[in-house]
Formats: C-alpha cells, structure tokens, sequence
C-alpha cells in the first residue's frame, strides 16, 4: 500500500473516532466515560496500524538494510518446508512449488540448506524468483542417463516450450544457492564428448533474465546460455567455476549488463562470450583459467542480421588465459564495417594472457581484433602476456580484406612482452599483422621491454613513452598490480604485494 493511501486511512478512521464519540454521546444523552472513549481509540488505531503495516515493512528494511519478511513458499530437504524433497528427482517438488506460488500470486520460492538432487530441469514461470540459502545446493545427478537428443536440457530453464530442449522466460531472478553440475560423475556425457551442451542456466527468446549472487560449478556444457530474444539480462555478482563450455554465453543479446562476477577456472571455452550483441556492459570481472580454457572475454560476429555495437568492456582483471585476455573477432568473410563496431575497452588489466600456449592452440596475447571499426582501447595495463599486447590478427576465418578498419590506443600501458615459441611475427607491444587497411592510432601510451619491438607494421606513434617510466603516479602500475592480486587471490593478496 502507498504512503499517501495508508495515511489517508488512517486519518479518516481517527475522525471517525470523534465522531462515533460525540454521536454516542447524543444518543445516551450524556458525556461517554473517558476509558470508553480510549477503547474506541485503541480498536481504531489497531485498524489504521494494520493498514501502514506494509508502509512500516518498507521502512524497516530501508533503516535496517533487512527483510522482515520471510518468503512465501519454501522447499527444504528436512521436512520443514511447505514443499519437502527426498534426494529423488527433487526438481519435481521444486517445479510443484514454483507453479503454486505462480498460481496463487506469490513471487518468490525458497530453497532452504540442503543437497538438492535432479536429473530434470527446474521450470520457472515468467515473473518469479528462485532463491535460496547460499548452502542450498541444486546438483545434477551422478551418472545421469541422458542421450544425444538431450544435450541442451539444462538445470534450469523456463516454462514456455521454444522447441525440443529449449524454453524462454521473461522477468525471471535467479539468486543466492549454488548450482552443481557433478561434471566429474557424469559418464555418458563423457562419453559424448558434448562441451558446448548440457548448461546449467538456459534461455531462449528470453527477456530480463536475472541471475545473481550465485555459485555455479563443475557444469558440463555452458554456466549460463541466453540467447537471443528481448534481453536486458543481468548476470551480476556470481562465483563461476569449472565449466564445459564458456561460463557465460550470451547469443544476440541486447542491453545487457554482465558485472561483478569471479570466473574462477576458465576450463574450456571463454570466460566471457558474446556473439553478435549489442549495448552490453561487461564490467568489474576477474577472470584467468589456471592455463585452460582459451580467451578471458570474447567478442564473435558472424550473423548479418544484427550489428554488434556499443560494448564496453571495463575494469576486469583477466589473468593467466591460454589464448588472448580480450578477443574480437570475425566468423565469416566480407561482413560490412558498419556490422561490428563502437567498442570501448578501457581499465583492464590483463596479465599472463598466452603464456602457456600449447600445440593447437598457437595463439595468445594480451588483445586482439580482427575488425570491428572505431574501437578504442584506453587506459589498460597489459604486462607480462605471451604473443603481442595488442594485436591486429586472425583467429577464426572470416576476415574482410579490403575493407578500412581503425583502432584508436590511448594512455594504456603494454610492457614486458614475451615471443611465443608457437607463433611467427610476434612478441610486440603493439603488431599489425593484417595489412595496410588494418590502423593503429596511438596516443600517449607507454610501451616498453616488449621482446621484440614495441611496435611492429604500425604508424606514428610521436606521443608515446618508450622508456622504463619507473611507475611514480600513484595512478601507476603499481596500483594496478596491487589490484589484480587482490582480486585473484580473492581478497587475501594485499599484504604480499606490499611485502
């Protein structure tokens, strides 16, 4: 109820009180006694309380930071919720819970501390949240008999049927329990040799997906898969760890904001995968794969019907990566420049990228692009990475050969380079390798120590610092590093770097 509603009853019900007393009076013919009169007042302010009782609700939490409000609905593992699960296809008793409280107006449903065991996915209805205790754990089961037809069938998904194995939803939250996906239990998956399968949240032709505040670990396909449809997803504040696939994949997305997330071991794909988006946010991330996986942040155009436009991707750490820290690149040849366009790539830090490139993977470095006009590329610190710190190259095959791209690189920091032993014409700061429709404009960055060169195949570089600049700005590098290895070692790492 709103304020103005709530107070407007209120007063009305104390007029009333006066009333009902001078009425009372008129008709015994004499004055009420005063404790009769202070009963009516007290059943009448016990009326006008319950009415800004939701008011007082919404005031508390403000003041207070906390809900007084316990969730409508509860699934629990100890016989204590208004659903009750017994280790057994418990995705039964969570989806029975999430249609009652769907069809009786309630938002939200409750997973209380507990192992929760499925080998189906949990269907959410549009407009509600699933929720729970961090130590609520939804685990899919060990050795689950799945077939080749099941391989987008994923933990959790939406109601509404798209085709086989793919749902959508809209204004769905999805918050605070972990996701296991018991990837080392699962034979016949193995078996398969489906990486880019069996997610642990799916959507399709979807709509403000929320997922935050959530652990999701051992998946064997993707951690979270959202494609295509209306988006304005956000996927913020999650601990990621040890997928099959990228750990979050958005196809055709659109105003998007993916934040504050730690991607503890990119295994297999990316960390951060985007095909042919647009307006997305990425930002405040900590990414590295302990030397699997292969890029930190990947950006992939391949699909004429959308332009990928407006990306920024900002102050993430991406550390130790196989391939490169951040990629741009292009899956089919001759795509107009107007397609992939507008990023802006500013205050990361990428260190490590590359280093431990390996047989089939002869890639690496802190960023590449190949295409994607009038990027910019500023204030990075890009240390320590294997291949080039910035790079025009081709990773995938499409690549457009005639038409006029530019990258504009300003006030980053790109040092201490190291040649790749399984890549040609590398191992500098900053390296065309595409040709001269491919540009570089450079401006007041400071490159130096890179094993090669600092600059390879690029243009005036006048305004930047090519000598060891000793880091004194307390905006240094310094301050970055201190950063980084607070971050990876997720919260701990402060002190060591000041010893």
């Amino acid at each position: 109820m709103s304020y103005p509603i709530a107070y407007t009853i209120f007063f009305v019900l104390c007029i009333s009180a006066v009333m009902i007393h001078a009425i009372l009076g008129v008709l015994s013919h004499k004055e009420l006694p005063h404790k009769n009169y202070i009963y009516i007042l007290l059943v009448l302010f016990a009326v006008g309380t319950s009415a800004l009782m939701p008011d007082i609700t919404v005031v508390y939490s403000v003041l207070t930071g906390e809900s007084s409000e316990y969730p409508n609905i509860s699934v629990a593992t100890d016989s204590n919720g208004d659903y009750n699960s017994d280790g057994v296809s418990d995705q039964v008793q969570i989806n029975e819970a999430l249609q009652h409280a769907k069809n009786n107006n309630i938002e939200t449903v409750y997973l209380r501390s507990g192992i929760y065991t499925i080998d189906d996915s949990i269907q959410i209805p549009d407009g509600m949240t699933l929720t729970g205790d961090a130590d609520a754990t939804v685990k899919l089961v060990e050795n689950w008999d799945v077939t080749r037809s099941d391989m987008f069938t994923p933990m959790i998904t939406g109601t509404e049927v798209v085709s086989e194995n793919f749902k959508k939803g809209s204004n769905i939250t999805i918050s605070g329990f972990t996701l296991d996906g018991n990837k080392d239990n699962q034979d016949a998956i193995s078996a398969m040799d489906e990486i880019d399968s069996f997610p642990a949240i799916q959507f399709y032709y979807s709509g403000h997906i929320t997922v935050k505040d959530m652990v999701i670990r051992n998946i064997p396909g993707d951690g979270i898969r959202l494609s295509n449809g209306e988006s304005y997803h956000q996927i913020l504040n999650n601990r990621i760890h040890d997928t099959g696939h990228d750990d979050i994949f958005i196809m055709h997305g659109n105003h998007d904001v993916i934040d504050a997330n730690t991607l503890s071991h990119v295994a297999h794909d990316s960390g951060i995968r985007l095909d042919d988006s647009a307006n997305v946010q990425v930002t405040n991330n900590t990414i590295w794969t302990n030397n699997d996986g292969l890029s930190g942040i990947y950006l992939l155009k391949h699909d004429t019907g959308q332009d990928s436009h407006n990306i920024t991707i900002a102050y993430n750490a991406i550390y130790n990566t196989r391939e490169m820290g951040i990629l741009l690149a292009m899956y089919a040849d001759d795509m107009p420049v107007t397609s992939a366009r507008d990023v802006y790539i500013h205050n990361n830090i990428i260190n490590g990228a590359g280093v431990d490139s390996r047989e089939g993977h002869p890639y690496g470095g802190g960023i590449w692009l190949d295409g994607w006009n009038n990027t910019l590329i500023q204030d990075n610190a890009i240390d320590g990475n294997m291949g080039d710190g910035i790079a025009y190259s081709q990773r995938l095959p499409g690549h457009n050969y005639t038409a006029a791209y530019t990258t504009f690189v300003r006030d980053n920091i790109i040092i201490n380079t190291i040649d790749s032993p399984l890549q040609s014409d590398d191992g500098y700061g900053i390296n065309n390798r595409l040709g001269e429709n491919y540009s570089f404009v450079l401006e007041n960055n400071i490159v130096w120590n890179n094993e090669n060169g600092n600059y390879n195949n690029v243009g005036s570089h006048d305004t930047d610092i090519n000598v060891n600049p000793l880091f004194a700005d307390p905006f240094s590098y310094i301050s970055y590093k201190k950063d980084l290895w607070w971050r990876y070692l997720g919260g701990t790492g402060s002190n060591q770097m000041d010893n």
